[in-house]
């Protein structure tokens, strides 16, 4: 018994490592598009990455609240919460009251 489960274990790796040699799993690594993009990573400057687009952050170092229209609209309304509805609730500090 131990010897059958040897030899159906050793066909298994076998045939397990022919699948993973295959053409399939290996990176296409001299295609003209693979070329020109370590052409252009290889030009690239080292150093800081720069910003995705425009010239502010989006957040503030350290900060929670962003720079965006959203963010600027949503801390607006929270400022002016309270001349809304006055008779709100006020939040209890430490957790839901019991």
């Amino acid at each position: 018994m131990i010897k059958h489960i040897t030899v159906m274990t050793a066909a298994f790796l076998a045939a397990a490592s022919v699948f993973a040699q295959s053409a399939e799993n290996q990176a296409i690594t001299d295609s003209k598009p693979q070329v020109r993009a370590q052409a252009r990573v290889a030009a690239k400057a080292p150093g800081r990455a720069a910003v995705a687009s425009g010239d502010t952050v989006k957040t503030a170092e350290g900060g929670a609240i962003g720079t965006d229209t959203a963010a600027i609209a949503g801390e607006k309304r929270h400022q002016t919460r309270d001349a809304r509805k006055p008779n709100r609730r006020k939040p209890v500090p430490g957790g839901t009251p019991e």
